[in-house]
């Protein structure tokens, strides 16, 4: 990584990434691979807090793990829905997860 008084210059080992970030400017060059994407001040604070709200999702999904693979070893020996764990995780919809299990059984 590169500081300057005027620009920020981030570049990946590989190569294969670069973010060319003008102070000045509030904006920002984005190439990866040969893909060339041009932020926005206003872009990369979205950006920010979609990644915020990904992160707290996997999180969330991560700390259900157990309760979602309880409720699937209930389903192989069951033939219709049967509730979870009163303690499982409330983020994860069992339901449809139900139907879409239901078709792999």
């Amino acid at each position: 990584m590169c500081v300057g008084e005027d620009r920020v210059i981030i570049k990946c080992e590989s190569g294969s990434f670069r973010l060319h970030a003008p102070r000045r400017f509030g904006s920002a060059s984005l190439l990866v691979g040969k893909e060339y994407i041009s932020l926005t001040q206003y872009d990369m604070d979205y950006l920010v807090r979609v990644f915020r709200i990904i992160q707290q999702q996997l999180r969330d999904y991560i700390i259900a793990l157990p309760d979602v693979l309880s409720f699937m070893s209930s389903l192989l020996t069951s033939t219709s829905y049967i509730e979870p764990a009163p303690n499982a995780s409330k983020n994860i919809d069992y339901p449809p997860l139900y139907e879409v299990l239901v078709t792999f059984v």
